[in-house]
C-alpha cells in the first residue's frame, strides 16, 4: 500500500511507443514496457582491473564485489534501441555509488534516453552528490519517504605530519620536480602551502561546477539556487521535495507500485538476466567462511523462526554480526513467498541502528505478515530500532529480562581536533564552503549545522513515534509520554503497552502455530542457518577432496599475495583523499545497558 503519494509527474502520462492490448470486455488497454535498472553496489569500469583487494574499501565498509560499469552502459543502449521499452527506470536505493566520470557517462546516456523519446524515472532512498547528479537527468525523481540527502560539494583532507615529525625527530629527506607536488608536502611544511591551496581549489571548483550546473539543468533550478542548497547539505525528504530537488515522495519497497500508480496504465516489466559470479574475489574467503551455509528445503507447513540479530545497517552485501537492510529484507521477502513457510517467529536481538535500515526491514516485515502469521519473540535486546521493526501490528512476546524500548532518535560525530593537535598532526582540508567540511574529523557543527541536523533527527523521532502509535494502538502522546529514549524491562513494556505478553521463543512458536492451525508435531526451521566453513572450498571451484587439498599446498605468502593485501597504497592515498562523509540518523542505544551478572 503507497502512504501520502504526493508527485508532480503529469510529464509520464504520455508515452510514446506504449503497446494496445485488450482486456476482457473488449476495451483497449494502453500497455507500457518499463526496463528497471537496479543499479546497488560499488561500479568499476573493469572488476577486478586493480591488482588485488582495495584496503580502503575494506576499512569503510565498502569491500563488497564490484560490478562492471560497462556492462550497465551497454544494457543501457540496448533498452535505448528497444522500440518496445518506452520507460527506463532507475533504481538508485541501494546503496550503489558511482565516480564523478560514471555520472558524467551516465547522464549522457539518460539524456540519450530522453532524445530518443523515452521517460527516464529515477528511484532514490539516501540521496547522496552523486546519485541525485544522475537522478536530476532523469524526467522524474521519486524519494522514499524514510529516505534523505546528503547533497554537499568536494572536500580534500591532506594531512600534515611536520609538526609530529619535529616532535619526534624525524626528517624527511626529498627530490622532487614540480612546486605543486602535493604528496610531499605533509612531511616539510605544517601546513598547506598557498599556492597549492588556491590550485586545489580551482580544481575543486571546477569539478563541482559540473555537478551543480547539471542538476540545476535538470531539475530547472537556477545554478545559485543549487549552489545554495549545497551550503545547508542535508535535507529530510519533505525538504527536497519543497526544494524541488525531487517530484515525488513514496513508502519504500514501492517502486514498482509507485511508478504503475503513476502511469495509470498496464505495465510489463524487463529486468536484466541474472549473469554468473565475476572472477575470484579473496575477501570472499572470509566471506564464505563466517556466512551462513546454502539452506536446506523448508518442510511444507513449517514455522520459521527467523533470526534478525546485530547492529542494524544499511547495505546490500551481508556482514556477519549485523542486520543489513536489503540482505535482510531479501530473506523476509523470499519466507513471503515459500509456501511450505505457514508462520514466521520473528527473533529480535539487536540494540538498533539506522533508522532508514531499520524501516526498510520493517517493511518487508510488514509485507510478509500481511501474506502469513507473524509474531515477534524478543531476545536479549529489542532496542531502538531492534524495537522499530517490530512495529507491524502483529502480537510481541518479550522475557522479564528483556531490554527494550528506547523510543528515540541521535545522530554523532566526533571531533579528533584538540587530541590531533597534540600529537603534531595538522589536517588541513580545502573546501569551497562550511557545509562540505561538517562531517571531517577534526572540528565540531557549528549551530547553524546544528538546527539543520536537528531538523532531520526531529522527523525521523515523528516518524518512529507514528509507527508505535500505529502498531500499538495507542495516541501519539501517549507514546511520547514513554518514549524519549527511556528503555525498559519486558515486564515494565508490558505494562506500558509495548509488548503482548511475557514468554519464551517456545511460547512464540506455539502462538504461530495456533495462528496457523498447526498442530504441535509441525516442523520448525531456523533461518538463517548456521554457518559452513567447508563453503570455502567452494569458492576454488568445487567441494571435493582435490579443492581442499589445493588451498591446504598454499603456503601462507601466496595467499596474502593472491589477496594483494598491501597498506602502503592504503596510507598513501590516506595523506591527500577526497572525503565523501555521509550523515546518518541513528535509531540505537547509544550506550552499553546490557546488565552484567
Amino acid at each position: 500500500m503507497i502512504h501520502s503519494l504526493t508527485f508532480v509527474l503529469s510529464a509520464l502520462l504520455l508515452l510514446p511507443g506504449s503497446a494496445i492490448s485488450s482486456t476482457d470486455d473488449g476495451a483497449a488497454e494502453t500497455i507500457t514496457t518499463i526496463r528497471l535498472f537496479e543499479l546497488e553496489g560499488r561500479w568499476a569500469d573493469q572488476p577486478g582491473a586493480g591488482g588485488g583487494l582495495d584496503i580502503t574499501a575494506i576499512l569503510t565498509g565498502g569491500g563488497g564485489p564490484q560490478r562492471s560499469f560497462s556492462d550497465l552502459m551497454e544494457a543501457m543502449a540496448h533498452a535505448i534501441a528497444d522500440e518496445e521499452i518506452s520507460v527506463l527506470a532507475l533504481d538508485l536505493g541501494s546503496g550503489t555509488s558511482f565516480t564523478i566520470p560514471q555520472v558524467s557517462r551516465l547522464c549522457a546516456t539518460i539524456e540519450t534516453a530522453k532524445d530518443a523519446g523515452k521517460k527516464c524515472i529515477a528511484w532514490l532512498e539516501t540521496g547522496s552528490s552523486a546519485l541525485l547528479t544522475v537522478a536530476s537527468s532523469c524526467n522524474s525523481v521519486i524519494m522514499t519517504r524514510t529516505g534523505g540527502v546528503d547533497f554537499h560539494s568536494p572536500v580534500l583532507m591532506p594531512i600534515h605530519f611536520k609538526t609530529a615529525m619535529d616532535l619526534f625527530g624525524v626528517e624527511a629527506s626529498v627530490i622532487r620536480v614540480g612546486d605543486f607536488k602535493g604528496a610531499v608536502e605533509p612531511y616539510m611544511l605544517p601546513q598547506m602551502s598557498d599556492h597549492l591551496r588556491d590550485h586545489y581549489m580551482a580544481m575543486l571548483e571546477s569539478l563541482n561546477g559540473y555537478v551543480v550546473d547539471q542538476i540545476a539543468r535538470g531539475r530547472g533550478i537556477d545554478a545559485s539556487k543549487v549552489r545554495d542548497l549545497q551550503k545547508l547539505r542535508i535535507f529530510t525528504p519533505k525538504q527536497a521535495l519543497e526544494e524541488g530537488l525531487v517530484d515525488a515522495l513514496a513508502d519504500h519497497g514501492t517502486v514498482e507500485e509507485t511508478i504503475e500508480l503513476i502511469l495509470d496504465s498496464g505495465v510489463e516489466w524487463k529486468r536484466a538476466r541474472k549473469k554468473r559470479s565475476a572472477a575470484f574475489n579473496p575477501i570472499q574467503i572470509f566471506t564464505k567462511l563466517f556466512s551462513p551455509s546454502r539452506q536446506k528445503k523448508i518442510p511444507d507447513n513449517s514455522v520459521v523462526i527467523l533470526h534478525l540479530s546485530g547492529q542494524i545497517i544499511d547495505g546490500d552485501t551481508a556482514t556477519p554480526g549485523s542486520m543489513v537492510s536489503e540482505p535482510s529484507a531479501n530473506e523476509i521477502d523470499a519466507l513471503a513467498d515459500n509456501e511450505s513457510v505457514a508462520a514466521v517467529v520473528v527473533r529480535v536481538d539487536s540494540p538498533g541502528g539506522s533508522a532508514t535500515a531499520s524501516e526498510v526491514i520493517r517493511v518487508a516485515l510488514d509485507k510478509l505478515a500481511r501474506k502469513k502469521p507473524v509474531v515477534y519473540s524478543m531476545g536479549n535486546l529489542a532496542a531502538s530500532g531492534g524495537y522499530w521493526i517490530t512495529c507491524t501490528g502483529r502480537p510481541i512476546y518479550a522475557s522479564e529480562g528483556t531490554i527494550t524500548g528506547s523510543i528515540g532518535v541521535f545522530g554523532m560525530k566526533l571531533s579528533f581536533g584538540p587530541a590531533l593537535k597534540r600529537f603534531g598532526v595538522h589536517l588541513d582540508p580545502v573546501a569551497l564552503d562550511d557545509a562540505a567540511m561538517m562531517m571531517l574529523p577534526d572540528r565540531g557543527w557549528s549551530t547553524q549545522q546544528i538546527g539543520r541536523l536537528q531538523g532531520t533527527v526531529d522527523e525521523v523521532y515523528d516518524d518512529f513515534i507514528d509507527r508505535v502509535s500505529d502498531s500499538r494502538n495507542m495516541t501519539p502522546d501517549r507514546v511520547r509520554a514513554i518514549a524519549g529514549g527511556r528503555v525498559w524491562s519486558g515486564q515494565q513494556a508490558l505494562e506500558l503497552g509495548l509488548v503482548d505478553a511475557i514468554g519464551s521463543l517456545d511460547d512464540a512458536v506455539e502462538h504461530a502455530r495456533r495462528e496457523a492451525g498447526l498442530g504441535a508435531d509441525s516442523k520448525v526451521v531456523h533461518r538463517p542457518g548456521p554457518p559452513n566453513p567447508m563453503d570455502i572450498f567452494k569458492l576454488f571451484g568445487g567441494g571435493g577432496d582435490e579443492a581442499i587439498r589445493g588451498v591446504a599446498d598454499l603456503p601462507a605468502l601466496r595467499v596474502l599475495a593472491a589477496a594483494g593485501i598491501d597498506l602502503r597504497p592504503y596510507f598513501a592515498r590516506l595523506l591527500n583523499t577526497t572525503i565523501d562523509g555521509a550523515f546518518t540518523v541513528e535509531a540505537r542505544m547509544p550506550i552499553d545497558l546490557n546488565p552484567r551478572y
